[in-house]
Protein backbone atom coordinates (compact mmCIF):
# COMPACT_ATOMS: atom_id res chain seq x y z
CA UNK A 1 0.00 0.00 0.00
CA UNK A 2 1.03 3.37 -0.71
CA UNK A 3 1.93 6.14 1.63
CA UNK A 4 -0.26 8.29 -0.35
CA UNK A 5 -3.09 5.63 -0.26
CA UNK A 6 -3.03 4.51 3.15
CA UNK A 7 -5.76 4.59 5.90
CA UNK A 8 -6.53 7.52 7.83
CA UNK A 9 -4.85 7.55 11.08
CA UNK A 10 -5.18 9.75 14.29
CA UNK A 11 -1.60 10.80 14.28
CA UNK A 12 -1.68 12.21 17.27
CA UNK A 13 -2.20 9.26 19.69
CA UNK A 14 0.34 7.13 17.53
CA UNK A 15 3.50 8.32 19.46
CA UNK A 16 6.21 6.38 18.39
CA UNK A 17 5.58 2.97 17.03
CA UNK A 18 8.06 2.32 14.71
CA UNK A 19 11.85 1.09 15.64
CA UNK A 20 14.56 1.15 13.11
CA UNK A 21 15.65 -1.24 11.36
CA UNK A 22 19.20 -1.72 12.28
CA UNK A 23 19.65 -4.85 11.39
CA UNK A 24 18.82 -5.13 8.00
CA UNK A 25 20.74 -7.41 5.44
CA UNK A 26 23.15 -5.91 4.04
CA UNK A 27 23.37 -2.23 6.00
CA UNK A 28 26.29 -1.15 6.72
CA UNK A 29 27.18 -0.02 10.52
CA UNK A 30 27.35 3.46 9.63
CA UNK A 31 24.74 3.63 7.87
CA UNK A 32 22.47 2.11 10.75
CA UNK A 33 23.47 4.65 12.99
CA UNK A 34 22.12 7.33 10.53
CA UNK A 35 18.83 5.34 10.19
CA UNK A 36 18.55 4.96 14.19
CA UNK A 37 18.82 8.56 14.27
CA UNK A 38 16.56 9.34 11.52
CA UNK A 39 13.68 6.81 12.86
CA UNK A 40 14.10 8.32 16.38
CA UNK A 41 13.64 12.11 14.41
CA UNK A 42 10.47 11.11 12.58
CA UNK A 43 8.93 9.54 15.79
CA UNK A 44 9.73 12.49 17.67
CA UNK A 45 8.10 14.52 15.19
CA UNK A 46 4.99 12.69 13.34
CA UNK A 47 2.37 13.57 16.02
CA UNK A 48 2.74 17.04 15.79
CA UNK A 49 2.92 16.95 12.13
CA UNK A 50 -0.42 15.14 11.97
CA UNK A 51 -1.78 17.53 14.65
CA UNK A 52 -1.02 20.48 12.25
CA UNK A 53 -2.16 18.68 9.04
CA UNK A 54 -5.30 18.19 11.37
CA UNK A 55 -5.79 22.08 11.51
CA UNK A 56 -5.00 22.46 8.10
CA UNK A 57 -7.69 20.02 6.86
CA UNK A 58 -10.21 20.92 9.42
CA UNK A 59 -10.46 17.57 11.42
CA UNK A 60 -9.07 18.87 14.63
CA UNK A 61 -11.86 18.18 17.47
CA UNK A 62 -11.96 20.49 20.67
CA UNK A 63 -10.72 18.51 23.61
CA UNK A 64 -12.97 21.44 25.88
CA UNK A 65 -15.76 22.42 24.05
CA UNK A 66 -17.16 24.75 27.31
CA UNK A 67 -19.64 25.24 29.82
CA UNK A 68 -21.68 27.63 27.43
CA UNK A 69 -22.40 24.69 25.15
CA UNK A 70 -25.71 22.52 25.83
CA UNK A 71 -24.54 18.46 26.15
CA UNK A 72 -27.27 17.48 23.83
CA UNK A 73 -25.13 20.00 21.20
CA UNK A 74 -21.66 19.42 21.82
CA UNK A 75 -21.74 16.77 19.27
CA UNK A 76 -22.24 19.26 16.25
CA UNK A 77 -19.03 19.40 14.10
CA UNK A 78 -17.93 22.72 13.41
CA UNK A 79 -15.21 24.06 10.98
CA UNK A 80 -13.03 27.16 10.91
CA UNK A 81 -10.66 26.90 7.73
CA UNK A 82 -8.16 29.65 8.61
CA UNK A 83 -5.34 27.70 8.95
CA UNK A 84 -5.36 26.48 5.22
CA UNK A 85 -6.39 30.18 4.28
CA UNK A 86 -3.24 31.30 6.52
CA UNK A 87 -0.97 28.38 4.17
CA UNK A 88 -2.64 28.74 0.89
CA UNK A 89 -2.56 32.56 1.07
CA UNK A 90 1.59 32.49 1.92
CA UNK A 91 1.94 29.31 -0.93
CA UNK A 92 -0.13 30.90 -3.81
CA UNK A 93 2.65 33.73 -3.58
CA UNK A 94 5.59 31.82 -3.94
CA UNK A 95 5.63 30.92 -7.87
CA UNK A 96 9.10 29.38 -9.05
CA UNK A 97 9.36 30.88 -12.71
CA UNK A 98 12.62 28.57 -13.71
CA UNK A 99 16.16 28.90 -13.12
CA UNK A 100 18.44 31.50 -14.69
CA UNK A 101 22.72 31.88 -15.03
CA UNK A 102 24.16 35.18 -15.45
CA UNK A 103 26.18 33.38 -18.76
CA UNK A 104 22.94 31.70 -20.22
CA UNK A 105 19.98 33.33 -21.65
CA UNK A 106 16.64 31.29 -21.15
CA UNK A 107 17.43 27.61 -20.47
CA UNK A 108 21.01 26.73 -18.08
CA UNK A 109 22.35 23.41 -18.60
CA UNK A 110 19.29 22.62 -20.47
CA UNK A 111 16.95 21.82 -17.02
CA UNK A 112 13.72 22.24 -18.65
CA UNK A 113 13.16 19.08 -20.19
CA UNK A 114 14.34 17.39 -16.69
CA UNK A 115 11.99 19.42 -14.81
CA UNK A 116 8.99 18.99 -17.30
CA UNK A 117 9.68 15.12 -16.93
CA UNK A 118 9.03 15.36 -13.27
CA UNK A 119 6.15 17.54 -13.26
CA UNK A 120 8.25 20.23 -11.21
CA UNK A 121 5.77 22.84 -12.36
CA UNK A 122 2.88 21.05 -10.41
CA UNK A 123 4.95 19.71 -7.18
CA UNK A 124 6.70 22.54 -6.47
CA UNK A 125 3.78 24.39 -5.09
CA UNK A 126 2.92 21.34 -3.83
CA UNK A 127 6.12 20.81 -1.44
CA UNK A 128 6.30 24.65 -0.52
CA UNK A 129 2.38 24.47 0.96
CA UNK A 130 3.84 20.94 3.14
CA UNK A 131 7.08 22.90 4.23
CA UNK A 132 5.01 26.23 5.82
CA UNK A 133 2.25 23.53 7.07
CA UNK A 134 4.43 21.59 8.80
CA UNK A 135 8.01 23.89 8.81
CA UNK A 136 9.71 21.81 6.21
CA UNK A 137 9.69 19.22 3.73
CA UNK A 138 12.59 17.81 1.27
CA UNK A 139 13.78 17.08 -2.19
CA UNK A 140 15.24 14.57 -3.53
CA UNK A 141 17.40 13.78 -6.87
CA UNK A 142 17.96 10.66 -7.78
CA UNK A 143 19.22 8.38 -11.03
CA UNK A 144 16.59 7.54 -12.92
CA UNK A 145 16.10 4.23 -14.95
CA UNK A 146 15.17 5.25 -18.66
CA UNK A 147 14.66 1.75 -19.57
CA UNK A 148 11.74 1.60 -17.34
CA UNK A 149 10.15 4.50 -18.59
CA UNK A 150 11.80 7.64 -16.14
CA UNK A 151 13.58 10.47 -17.02
CA UNK A 152 17.72 10.60 -16.36
CA UNK A 153 17.08 11.80 -13.14
CA UNK A 154 13.82 11.61 -10.75
CA UNK A 155 13.47 14.72 -8.83
CA UNK A 156 10.84 13.74 -5.62
CA UNK A 157 9.30 15.96 -3.23
CA UNK A 158 8.74 14.25 0.49
CA UNK A 159 6.58 15.79 3.33
CA UNK A 160 8.03 15.83 7.05
CA UNK A 161 5.12 13.34 7.89
CA UNK A 162 7.05 10.65 5.52
CA UNK A 163 9.95 11.55 5.82
CA UNK A 164 13.07 13.33 8.25
CA UNK A 165 16.96 15.06 8.01
CA UNK A 166 19.71 15.60 10.51
CA UNK A 167 21.14 18.88 10.11
CA UNK A 168 25.22 19.55 10.03
CA UNK A 169 25.95 23.16 11.21
CA UNK A 170 29.19 23.34 9.75
CA UNK A 171 28.28 22.59 6.11
CA UNK A 172 24.94 23.99 6.40
CA UNK A 173 23.28 20.89 4.77
CA UNK A 174 21.67 18.17 5.49
CA UNK A 175 23.72 15.14 6.76
CA UNK A 176 21.65 12.38 6.28
CA UNK A 177 17.72 12.13 4.91
CA UNK A 178 15.21 9.29 4.99
CA UNK A 179 11.89 9.13 2.79
CA UNK A 180 9.15 6.13 3.54
CA UNK A 181 7.89 4.87 0.12
CA UNK A 182 5.55 2.37 1.29
CA UNK A 183 3.76 1.51 4.64
CA UNK A 184 1.21 -1.39 5.96
CA UNK A 185 -2.34 -1.16 6.43
CA UNK A 186 -1.16 0.31 9.89
CA UNK A 187 0.80 2.83 8.89
CA UNK A 188 3.65 1.12 9.79
CA UNK A 189 6.95 1.35 7.31
CA UNK A 190 7.26 -1.36 4.23
CA UNK A 191 10.00 0.61 2.07
CA UNK A 192 12.07 3.59 2.77
CA UNK A 193 15.09 5.24 1.20
CA UNK A 194 18.51 6.59 3.09
CA UNK A 195 20.28 9.30 1.75
CA UNK A 196 23.82 9.83 2.71
CA UNK A 197 26.67 12.03 1.42
CA UNK A 198 28.20 8.65 -0.34
CA UNK A 199 25.39 6.16 -1.13
CA UNK A 200 21.65 6.02 -1.68
CA UNK A 201 20.16 2.63 0.25
CA UNK A 202 16.58 1.59 0.01
CA UNK A 203 15.68 -1.22 2.31
CA UNK A 204 12.52 -3.30 2.22
CA UNK A 205 10.67 -5.39 5.08
CA UNK A 206 10.05 -9.12 3.75
CA UNK A 207 9.88 -11.66 6.06
CA UNK A 208 12.48 -9.02 7.76
CA UNK A 209 14.24 -5.97 6.60
CA UNK A 210 17.08 -5.79 3.75
CA UNK A 211 18.78 -3.90 1.69
CA UNK A 212 17.11 -4.13 -2.05
CA UNK A 213 18.94 -1.52 -3.87
CA UNK A 214 21.90 0.99 -3.36
CA UNK A 215 23.05 3.43 -5.64
CA UNK A 216 26.93 5.02 -4.75
CA UNK A 217 26.40 8.53 -6.45
CA UNK A 218 29.28 10.07 -5.47
CA UNK A 219 28.42 13.88 -5.10
CA UNK A 220 30.05 14.41 -1.72
CA UNK A 221 27.02 15.20 -0.18
CA UNK A 222 23.57 14.56 0.07
CA UNK A 223 21.42 14.10 -2.90
CA UNK A 224 18.51 15.68 -0.62
CA UNK A 225 17.31 19.29 0.47
CA UNK A 226 15.24 20.40 3.12
CA UNK A 227 12.94 23.23 2.24
CA UNK A 228 12.34 25.48 5.54
CA UNK A 229 10.05 27.97 6.41
CA UNK A 230 11.51 30.60 8.85
CA UNK A 231 14.46 28.80 9.70
CA UNK A 232 16.75 30.30 12.36
CA UNK A 233 20.07 29.92 14.15
CA UNK A 234 17.97 27.45 16.63
CA UNK A 235 15.81 25.70 14.33
CA UNK A 236 16.85 25.52 11.28
CA UNK A 237 14.36 23.17 9.95
CA UNK A 238 12.02 26.02 10.56
CA UNK A 239 8.99 26.99 11.99
CA UNK A 240 5.41 26.69 10.67
CA UNK A 241 2.75 29.00 9.95
CA UNK A 242 0.39 27.13 12.31
CA UNK A 243 1.43 27.75 15.58
CA UNK A 244 0.69 27.75 18.90
CA UNK A 245 -1.36 30.38 18.58
CA UNK A 246 -2.88 29.87 15.35
CA UNK A 247 -4.01 27.05 16.68
CA UNK A 248 -5.22 28.34 19.83
CA UNK A 249 -7.37 31.09 18.05
CA UNK A 250 -8.47 28.53 15.66
CA UNK A 251 -10.28 26.83 18.61
CA UNK A 252 -11.84 30.34 20.54
CA UNK A 253 -13.27 30.58 16.59
CA UNK A 254 -14.77 27.37 16.85
CA UNK A 255 -16.24 27.78 20.13
CA UNK A 256 -17.65 31.19 18.86
CA UNK A 257 -19.43 29.16 16.02
CA UNK A 258 -20.69 26.32 18.08
CA UNK A 259 -22.47 29.39 20.74
CA UNK A 260 -23.22 31.17 17.75
CA UNK A 261 -25.00 27.68 16.71
CA UNK A 262 -26.56 27.47 19.92
CA UNK A 263 -27.70 31.01 19.96
CA UNK A 264 -29.32 30.96 16.44
CA UNK A 265 -31.57 27.54 17.63
CA UNK A 266 -32.33 29.11 21.02
CA UNK A 267 -33.71 32.36 18.55
CA UNK A 268 -35.59 30.53 16.01
CA UNK A 269 -37.98 29.20 18.90
CA UNK A 270 -39.80 31.90 20.65
CA UNK A 271 -39.38 31.15 24.38
CA UNK A 272 -43.22 31.95 25.68
CA UNK A 273 -43.97 32.41 29.09
CA UNK A 274 -47.75 31.55 30.32
CA UNK A 275 -48.96 32.79 33.47
CA UNK A 276 -52.38 31.30 35.15
CA UNK A 277 -52.73 28.73 32.29
CA UNK A 278 -54.58 25.30 32.99
CA UNK A 279 -52.33 22.49 33.05
CA UNK A 280 -55.83 20.72 30.78
CA UNK A 281 -55.03 22.98 28.25
CA UNK A 282 -51.88 21.32 27.59
CA UNK A 283 -52.83 17.89 26.85
CA UNK A 284 -55.18 15.78 24.07
CA UNK A 285 -58.23 14.01 24.45
CA UNK A 286 -56.25 11.22 26.13
CA UNK A 287 -54.69 13.13 28.53
CA UNK A 288 -51.33 12.88 26.87
CA UNK A 289 -49.12 16.32 26.95
CA UNK A 290 -48.65 18.22 23.60
CA UNK A 291 -45.38 18.86 22.23
CA UNK A 292 -44.49 22.51 23.03
CA UNK A 293 -43.30 23.19 19.08
CA UNK A 294 -46.67 21.79 17.96
CA UNK A 295 -48.40 24.25 20.09
CA UNK A 296 -46.98 27.16 18.60
CA UNK A 297 -46.93 25.88 15.30
CA UNK A 298 -50.46 25.23 15.70
CA UNK A 299 -52.96 27.39 13.35
CA UNK A 300 -55.97 27.66 16.05
CA UNK A 301 -54.97 27.33 19.88
CA UNK A 302 -57.05 27.61 22.85
CA UNK A 303 -56.36 28.09 26.38
CA UNK A 304 -59.28 28.31 28.94
CA UNK A 305 -59.47 30.38 31.84
CA UNK A 306 -58.06 29.18 34.98
CA UNK A 307 -60.22 28.04 38.69
CA UNK A 308 -60.90 31.64 39.44
CA UNK A 309 -61.90 32.61 35.88
CA UNK A 310 -59.20 34.15 34.94
CA UNK A 311 -57.84 34.56 31.60
CA UNK A 312 -54.17 33.47 31.14
CA UNK A 313 -51.89 35.99 29.99
CA UNK A 314 -49.26 35.31 27.75
CA UNK A 315 -45.46 37.08 27.45
CA UNK A 316 -42.91 36.65 25.30
CA UNK A 317 -39.22 36.54 26.88
CA UNK A 318 -37.11 38.75 24.61
CA UNK A 319 -34.18 36.38 22.43
CA UNK A 320 -30.77 36.43 23.01
CA UNK A 321 -29.05 38.52 20.09
CA UNK A 322 -26.02 36.98 18.18
CA UNK A 323 -24.56 40.27 17.59
CA UNK A 324 -21.61 39.87 20.87
CA UNK A 325 -20.28 36.40 19.17
CA UNK A 326 -20.22 38.39 15.63
CA UNK A 327 -18.10 40.87 17.25
CA UNK A 328 -16.12 38.31 19.19
CA UNK A 329 -15.52 36.95 15.72
CA UNK A 330 -14.19 39.85 14.36
CA UNK A 331 -12.00 40.54 17.31
CA UNK A 332 -10.22 36.89 16.94
CA UNK A 333 -10.07 37.19 12.84
CA UNK A 334 -7.73 40.42 13.88
CA UNK A 335 -5.77 38.71 16.52
CA UNK A 336 -5.16 35.69 13.49
CA UNK A 337 -4.25 38.52 10.99
CA UNK A 338 -2.15 39.16 13.17
CA UNK A 339 -0.28 35.83 13.97
CA UNK A 340 -0.31 35.55 10.33
CA UNK A 341 -0.07 38.61 8.33
CA UNK A 342 -3.29 37.36 6.21
CA UNK A 343 -5.45 40.58 5.72
CA UNK A 344 -8.54 40.61 7.63
CA UNK A 345 -10.53 41.10 4.84
CA UNK A 346 -9.19 37.58 2.98
CA UNK A 347 -10.64 36.30 6.41
CA UNK A 348 -13.97 36.29 5.99
CA UNK A 349 -14.82 39.77 8.08
CA UNK A 350 -16.60 42.58 6.05
CA UNK A 351 -16.31 45.99 6.78
CA UNK A 352 -19.36 48.42 5.93
CA UNK A 353 -17.11 50.48 3.76
CA UNK A 354 -15.02 49.31 0.81
CA UNK A 355 -11.27 49.14 1.12
CA UNK A 356 -9.72 51.56 -1.36
CA UNK A 357 -6.67 50.25 -3.39
CA UNK A 358 -3.96 51.72 -1.31
CA UNK A 359 -5.24 50.29 1.68
CA UNK A 360 -5.48 47.18 0.16
CA UNK A 361 -1.66 46.78 -1.03
CA UNK A 362 -1.07 48.16 2.68
CA UNK A 363 -2.90 45.43 4.09
CA UNK A 364 -1.18 42.65 2.10
CA UNK A 365 2.71 44.69 2.67
CA UNK A 366 3.63 41.82 5.45
CA UNK A 367 2.07 39.12 4.01
CA UNK A 368 4.40 40.05 0.72
CA UNK A 369 7.76 40.45 2.96
CA UNK A 370 7.10 37.06 4.56
CA UNK A 371 6.88 35.76 1.26
CA UNK A 372 10.03 37.36 -0.21
CA UNK A 373 11.91 35.99 2.31
CA UNK A 374 10.75 32.79 2.17
CA UNK A 375 11.93 32.84 -1.61
CA UNK A 376 15.36 33.50 -0.87
CA UNK A 377 15.37 30.54 1.77
CA UNK A 378 14.00 27.83 -0.75
CA UNK A 379 15.96 29.40 -3.94
CA UNK A 380 18.80 28.19 -1.67
CA UNK A 381 18.09 25.13 -1.54
CA UNK A 382 16.37 24.88 -5.59
CA UNK A 383 20.30 26.10 -6.50
CA UNK A 384 21.32 22.88 -5.10
CA UNK A 385 19.06 20.51 -6.41
CA UNK A 386 19.62 22.29 -9.99
CA UNK A 387 23.34 21.84 -9.28
CA UNK A 388 22.61 17.64 -7.74
CA UNK A 389 20.69 17.51 -11.63
CA UNK A 390 23.68 18.41 -13.47
CA UNK A 391 25.92 16.83 -11.94
CA UNK A 392 23.88 13.18 -12.21
CA UNK A 393 22.72 13.56 -15.72
CA UNK A 394 26.27 14.23 -16.59
CA UNK A 395 27.81 11.75 -14.51
CA UNK A 396 29.94 14.44 -13.05
CA UNK A 397 31.04 15.89 -9.58
CA UNK A 398 32.60 18.88 -10.05
CA UNK A 399 30.43 21.85 -9.03
CA UNK A 400 32.08 24.42 -12.16
CA UNK A 401 31.44 28.49 -11.47
CA UNK A 402 28.74 28.43 -13.83
CA UNK A 403 26.92 26.20 -12.19
CA UNK A 404 27.40 27.61 -8.39
CA UNK A 405 25.88 30.73 -10.35
CA UNK A 406 22.76 29.60 -11.03
CA UNK A 407 19.17 31.12 -9.21
CA UNK A 408 15.80 30.56 -8.97
CA UNK A 409 13.93 33.31 -10.78
CA UNK A 410 10.69 33.87 -8.75
CA UNK A 411 7.84 35.97 -9.53
CA UNK A 412 6.83 39.05 -7.97
CA UNK A 413 5.20 37.71 -4.41
CA UNK A 414 3.08 41.30 -4.69
CA UNK A 415 1.34 40.18 -7.81
CA UNK A 416 1.09 43.44 -9.43
CA UNK A 417 -0.75 44.00 -12.24
CA UNK A 418 0.53 44.16 -15.79
CA UNK A 419 -0.56 48.09 -16.13
CA UNK A 420 1.30 49.18 -13.15
CA UNK A 421 4.35 47.24 -13.58
CA UNK A 422 4.74 48.78 -17.45
CA UNK A 423 4.29 51.78 -15.87
CA UNK A 424 7.36 51.37 -13.83
CA UNK A 425 9.48 49.75 -15.68
CA UNK A 426 8.52 52.67 -18.93
CA UNK A 427 9.95 55.20 -16.68
CA UNK A 428 13.04 52.71 -16.14
CA UNK A 429 13.89 52.95 -19.79
CA UNK A 430 13.52 56.53 -20.19
CA UNK A 431 16.55 56.47 -17.87
CA UNK A 432 18.58 53.52 -19.21
CA UNK A 433 17.47 52.94 -22.81
CA UNK A 434 19.35 49.77 -22.56
CA UNK A 435 17.23 48.49 -20.37
CA UNK A 436 14.49 47.81 -23.48
CA UNK A 437 16.75 45.15 -25.28
CA UNK A 438 17.17 42.98 -21.96
CA UNK A 439 14.91 40.03 -20.64
CA UNK A 440 14.65 41.85 -17.14
CA UNK A 441 12.55 44.29 -18.46
CA UNK A 442 10.09 41.76 -19.69
CA UNK A 443 10.29 40.12 -16.28
CA UNK A 444 9.47 43.31 -14.49
CA UNK A 445 6.33 43.60 -16.59
CA UNK A 446 4.93 40.44 -15.31
CA UNK A 447 5.56 38.01 -18.18
CA UNK A 448 6.18 34.38 -17.00
CA UNK A 449 9.05 32.15 -18.85
CA UNK A 450 7.24 30.49 -21.16
CA UNK A 451 5.75 34.09 -22.14
CA UNK A 452 8.92 35.55 -22.75
CA UNK A 453 10.27 32.67 -24.34
CA UNK A 454 7.08 32.97 -26.61
CA UNK A 455 7.84 36.80 -27.31
CA UNK A 456 11.54 35.99 -28.30
CA UNK A 457 10.81 33.38 -30.17
CA UNK A 458 8.14 35.90 -32.24
CA UNK A 459 10.67 38.75 -32.22
CA UNK A 460 13.47 36.31 -33.79
CA UNK A 461 10.85 35.36 -36.48
CA UNK A 462 9.72 38.57 -37.43
CA UNK A 463 13.42 39.94 -37.81
CA UNK A 464 14.31 36.84 -39.72
CA UNK A 465 11.29 37.64 -42.17
CA UNK A 466 12.23 41.60 -42.05
CA UNK A 467 15.32 40.65 -42.95
CA UNK A 468 14.92 38.20 -45.91
CA UNK A 469 12.02 40.64 -47.37
CA UNK A 470 15.06 43.34 -47.11
CA UNK A 471 17.49 41.09 -49.02
CA UNK A 472 14.70 40.27 -51.78
CA UNK A 473 13.88 44.41 -51.98
CA UNK A 474 17.48 44.84 -52.85
CA UNK A 475 18.20 41.63 -55.31
CA UNK A 476 14.91 43.07 -57.58
CA UNK A 477 16.01 46.85 -57.08
CA UNK A 478 16.27 48.17 -60.89
CA UNK A 479 20.06 49.43 -61.27
CA UNK A 480 20.55 52.99 -61.70
CA UNK A 481 23.54 55.36 -63.08
CA UNK A 482 25.66 54.88 -66.53
CA UNK A 483 27.22 51.79 -68.06
CA UNK A 484 30.77 51.68 -69.36
CA UNK A 485 29.82 49.09 -71.58
CA UNK A 486 26.77 49.82 -73.50
CA UNK A 487 26.63 48.68 -76.96
CA UNK A 488 24.51 51.21 -78.02
CA UNK A 489 27.07 54.22 -77.39
CA UNK A 490 28.85 55.27 -80.58
CA UNK A 491 32.49 54.57 -80.49
CA UNK A 492 34.91 57.53 -80.40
Amino acid sequence: MSALTAPVTDWSNLGIAFSPPVNAIGLSEETADLLADLVNVWNRKRARNGLRSAYLDGKHRLDHIGFSIPPAMRDIEEVVGWPAKAVNAHAERCMFDGFVSPNAEDDPFDLNAILSANRFDIELPQAIRSSMTHSVSFVSVSQGDEIAGEPPVIIMPHSAQWSSGLWNFRTRSLRAGMAINDVDELGRPTMLTIYTPTEVVTLTKGTQWYVSDIWRHGLGRVPMEALTYRPDIDRPFGRSIITRAVMSITDDAVRTVMRTEVSAEFFSAPQLLLLGADRDSFTDDHGDPIPVWEFIIGRINAIGRDDNGDIPTVEQISQQSVQPHIEQMRELACRFAGETNVPVSSLGVVTDNPSSAEAMLAAEKDLVIDCSAANRVYGSALRRVAQDIVMIRDSTTDITDEMAAITARWRNPALPSVIDSGDAIVKLVGAFPWLADTTVALEEVGFTDSQITRLLAERRRSQATATVASMLDQLTEPRTGNDDTNPTQPAQ
